[in-house]
């Protein structure tokens, strides 16, 4: 495990824990589902492996405070290092393609006074700047819970997606902060073509560990999850 998630680990605890994705993760290495499904609105349509990165992450209509997870990503997507070499897809965890532009309507480029920025700081500005998406029947995101061997794939969760369609890393985003903070390098070594960050494979856990966490996670994550801490 390398130095700095060592320290993220001895600062956060057992919170840091279950975000942390390891070397051996199943997930990782896998081929990408297509997104030729989607409906797409405020952009392009957006396809993996098609010579660029791609960064795909979930959002709900339903969940404000994770909307500054889009404001965070959008300015990934539209800085210097990155608006050439990838590209960006939101896709709706909601049920109705109305909701999609329901969302672009009321919220977009909107400062929300409610929300606490990733800062801590209150109010964030609502920005999507990347096509965001319906995903009719919740196909592609029943694709990508696959692959990934994941109960669920909830609002938040974002995929780094190499120019071949390999997935290379994944992350998880709560309201507008990723709390293994390794999202922007692991991206900048995918792009580069240099080795990822290494956190190890997943050690053997005692039994007592295996149990639920202590409510990190908000269980409002995901209204279309099915379950609580869905994120």
């Amino acid at each position: 495990m390398n130095e700095d998630l060592k320290k993220k680990m001895a600062e956060g605890g057992d919170k840091k824990s279950e975000f942390i994705v390891y070397d051996d993760d199943p997930c990782l290495g896998q081929k990408a589902p297509s997104l030729a499904s989607l409906k797409f609105h405020n952009g392009d349509a957006v396809e993996v492996g098609n010579g660029k990165v791609t960064v795909i992450t979930f959002f709900s209509k339903l969940n404000k405070g994770d909307f500054p997870t889009l404001s965070v990503l959008s300015d990934v997507a539209t800085s210097e290092a990155y608006k050439d070499t990838c590209q960006f897809v939101g896709i709706s965890r909601d049920g109705e393609e109305r909701d999609v532009e329901r969302w672009l309507e009321k919220f977009q480029d909107k400062f929300l006074a409610e929300i606490q920025a990733p800062d801590g700081n209150a109010g964030v500005t609502v920005k999507a700047k990347f096509p965001l998406a319906f995903d009719e029947e919740s196909q592609v995101n029943k694709a990508y819970k696959d692959v990934a061997k994941k109960a669920i794939v909830g609002v938040g969760f974002t995929f780094i997606v190499d120019k071949e369609g390999i997935i290379r890393w994944y992350e998880q985003y709560v309201r507008g902060v990723n709390p293994m903070g390794q999202f922007e390098d692991q991206l900048k070594n995918i792009v580069e073509g240099t080795p990822l960050i290494s956190n190890g494979n997943m050690p053997e856990l005692e039994e007592e560990e295996v149990e639920g966490g202590d409510g990190a996670i908000p269980t409002d994550a995901d209204p279309f999850g099915g379950c609580d801490g869905n994120y």
